[in-house]
C-alpha cells in the first residue's frame, strides 16, 4: 500500500506514535516518518575537489520487444557470460535478443567517494535496440580510468521524456566498491554541495553555522558548494568537526523536498511544489502537464492541479502501485517537470 505524508503537523507535541495508530485503525494510508527539522546530511553531500569518471559494458534486460536484433551477437553472449557465473550454461538460439540490449554505463563521481556510496548512472545502447523503456540494468563492474573496478551498478532504467528511449538513468543504481581516493578533509577543509537549493536558502546555512561555531571559515565555490575551513581547535579531530555541521539542524522555509525511502515506497512531500510542463510515457501510460493535466492508462483521468500532493494522491486513488509512482517521480524530475531537491534511500 502507498505510504505518503504530505504534510506536516504545526503542533510539536502531538505524539507521532498515536497519530500512526490511529490511521492504521481507521484504515488511511499508512504514514511515512518525517521530522520536521532537516538536517545539513538531509539536503547535502561532502564532494571531493575534483571527479573521475567510471564506465562498463552491460546488458539490460526485461524489454518488451525493443531490444537489439538477432544480428548483435555481442549481446546475448554477454547474457551468456553472465549466467555462466551462477552456474547456467545456455545456448545462443535459447535468448531472445529483442528483449535485451547491449549498453555502455556511465557516471561521473567525486574522487572522494567512499565504500558503499551510491550514485545515479546513465545507460546508453550501443546496437540497434529501439527502446530502453521498462528495462532492468543487470550487476555491472564500473571501471577508473585505470582499468580498477571501482564500482558496481544495477538497477530499473528510467527514460527520459520525447522520442529518444535509447538512452536512460538508474537512479542510486550505482554503489561504490572501494575508497576511491583521500578526502580533503585531511587537508584541512571539504566541500558541500547543495542540489537544488536556492543561492538565498545557502546563504541561510552559512549564517546558521557561523552562528553555530565561531571561527568557521565558508569560501563560496560556486552557487551549489560551499568549502568549509576545519577550525584549529578541531585539528586531529577532524570528523568530529564534520559530523556536527552535518548533524546541524536548518530550517528552509522557501525550499521543497521529496524524500522517497524505496525500502519501504514511501514518498514524503514538503511545502507545495508544484510539477510543470511534461508529457512522459512510462509501461503504457501517458502523463501530460501542460493545458490540460491528464493522466492516461486506457481511460482519460485529469488531474485536479498542477501541484505535486494533488498528483500523488490522485494517482494513489486511481490504484497506481507504489513503486510505479515512486518510479514516475523520478522520471519526471529527470525531465524537468520536478524542480524541488529530491533525497532518495
Amino acid at each position: 500500500m502507498l505510504k505518503t505524508f504530505v504534510d506536516f503537523f504545526e503542533n510539536e507535541n502531538f505524539n507521532m506514535r498515536f497519530l500512526c495508530f490511529v490511521s492504521l485503525m481507521l484504515l488511511i494510508l499508512p504514514l511515512g516518518l518525517y521530522s520536521e527539522s532537516l538536517k545539513i546530511k538531509d539536503i547535502a553531500r561532502i564532494v571531493g575537489s575534483d571527479s573521475i569518471q567510471v564506465y562498463g559494458y552491460s546488458v539490460v534486460v526485461g524489454l518488451k520487444g525493443t531490444g537489439d536484433t538477432s544480428k548483435n551477437y555481442a549481446t546475448s553472449l554477454s547474457i551468456i557470460e553472465h549466467l555462466r557465473k551462477f552456474g547456467i550454461d545456455i545456448s545462443h538460439t535459447n535468448i531472445q535478443m529483442r528483449n535485451t540490449a547491449f549498453v555502455l554505463v556511465s557516471a561521473r563521481i567525486p574522487s572522494n567517494f567512499k565504500k558503499g556510496t551510491t550514485f545515479d548512472v546513465n545507460v546508453s545502447s550501443i546496437f540497434d535496440a529501439r527502446s530502453l523503456e521498462g528495462g532492468f540494468l543487470i550487476t555491472t563492474p564500473l571501471k577508473d580510468s585505470e582499468g580498477n573496478v571501482v564500482a558496481y551498478a544495477q538497477g530499473s532504467v528510467i527514460t527520459p521524456k520525447g522520442n529518444v528511449k535509447t538512452t536512460g538513468i538508474v537512479p542510486n543504481g550505482g554503489l561504490v566498491s572501494v575508497d576511491l581516493g583521500t578526502s580533503s578533509i585531511d587537508q584541512g577543509s571539504f566541500r558541500l554541495f547543495f542540489e537544488n537549493l536556492s543561492p538565498p536558502s545557502i546563504n541561510g546555512v552559512i549564517k546558521l553555522l557561523k552562528e553555530n561555531f565561531e571561527k568557521i571559515n565558508i569560501k563560496v565555490i560556486d552557487v551549489n558548494t560551499l568549502e568549509i575551513e576545519i577550525p584549529q581547535e578541531f585539528q586531529g579531530n577532524e570528523f568530529d568537526f564534520v559530523s556536527r555541521v552535518m548533524d546541524t539542524e536548518v530550517s528552509i522555509p522557501d525550499e521543497s523536498f521529496v524524500v522517497i525511502d524505496q525500502r519501504s515506497s514511501s514518498i514524503i512531500i514538503t511545502g507545495n511544489p508544484r510539477v510543470y510542463n511534461t508529457s512522459i510515457s512510462y509501461k503504457g501510460m501517458r502523463i501530460e502537464f501542460g493545458e490540460l493535466n491528464f493522466f492516461e492508462r486506457g481511460e482519460v483521468y485529469y488531474i485536479p492541479s498542477n501541484y505535486l500532493k494533488d498528483f500523488v494522491d490522485h494517482l494513489s486513488k486511481l490504484g497506481v502501485k507504489s513503486d510505479d509512482l515512486i518510479q514516475i517521480l523520478l522520471l519526471m524530475k529527470e525531465a524537468g517537470a520536478i524542480r524541488s531537491r529530491f533525497i532518495v534511500y
